[in-house]
């Protein structure tokens, strides 16, 4: 279960076309904090400190951050799997 605060960021993100498709499995998201900023998501990771530092659930497969996030309702609302 993803958090408030990540749900209202990934949907910020979304909606303000925040997220660049490089291809199915990788893409350029930006910073909710920092229009100059941007992530690289690939296969649901990111390079953000947020999801290094993620501590909610017990195992690195349930790691998260609200780019990975904003990746996957792109992905859902485009038919990408």
């Amino acid at each position: 279960m993803v958090e408030k605060t990540t749900e209202e960021k990934e949907r910020k993100i979304f909606e303000n076309n925040g997220i660049k498709k490089i291809d199915d499995n990788f893409f350029q998201v930006k910073s909710v904090n920092s229009d100059k900023k941007s992530y690289d998501v690939k296969e649901n990771k990111c390079n953000c400190m947020g999801y290094k530092l993620y501590k909610h659930g017990d195992k690195k497969s349930d790691r998260t951050c609200y780019h990975v996030e904003a990746v996957k309702l792109f992905k859902e609302t485009q038919g990408i799997n």
